[in-house]
């Protein structure tokens, strides 16, 4: 790896970027073992940075250290990620008042909805490797985050942030359909119109049929070879 690109990052961010790359491009599959020296190797990195990078994606999800067995790639099951959906569905739509009520009254959160569902269509729109990917479900997961943090409950924000919400996109990277990728993107349109209207019935409408729709997906996707 030619670490020049990355003059403006640490060593850390270096190897926490090309972990991930491996992962979603399966050069790292799950339930594979992890070895620092191959790591060290191909990344051209020392194994500190490359096992902080480790712990970082540890916390996300995407990696696990099994005791007395190692580091390995987290073995996704669609049990899980259905969990998670759910808690996802219970979280969202248990504060949609308050959330309505707080994008109501701060009209420079309307502007930061705009911003990110424009942004997103753009990178659907024009985008093309890896990276352009990532940036994808990083705007899905920013839309979200926003969305909670909308409830005003500091706590329930942070223990959101913490679920790792978008973990499965790693695994499912080409082969989730660019029509598919727009539809959720509409589907995020029409929360923040629901949001915009301040129509409850509807918001919650919305979201189930979201959550609904991307287990859907997600379950479909998962399974593909």
């Amino acid at each position: 790896m030619d670490t020049k690109h990355y003059q403006n990052q640490t060593l850390v961010e270096v190897a926490y970027k090309a972990l991930k790359k491996d992962i979603t491009e399966r050069t790292l599959v799950p339930g594979e073992k992890i070895i620092l020296r191959e790591l060290h190797e191909r990344y051209g990195i020392s194994e500190t940075p490359i096992k902080q990078a480790l712990n970082r994606l540890i916390t996300e999800g995407l990696i696990e250290n099994i005791p007395r067995k190692g580091v390995k790639v987290k073995s996704i099951k669609w049990e899980d990620i259905e969990e998670l959906l759910d808690i996802r569905m219970m979280i969202e739509t248990y504060y949609i008042q308050h959330i309505i009520q707080t994008f109501k009254d701060n009209p420079h959160i309307k502007d930061d909805f705009i911003k990110n569902i424009t942004e997103h269509k753009r990178i659907i729109e024009y985008g093309t490797g890896v990276n352009d990917y990532f940036q994808n479900y990083s705007l899905d997961q920013e839309f979200h985050q926003m969305f909670v943090k909308c409830s005003g409950n500091k706590r329930i924000v942070q223990i959101y942030s913490n679920l790792g919400t978008h973990a499965y996109a790693y695994y499912i990277y080409g082969k989730q359909s660019k029509e598919e990728t727009i539809a959720g993107v509409e589907e995020h349109e029409a929360i923040f119109n629901a949001l915009v209207t301040q129509n409850e019935t509807e918001l919650r409408r919305c979201i189930e049929m979201h959550i609904v729709n991307a287990k859907n997906k997600i379950n479909k996707n998962i399974h593909i070879g």
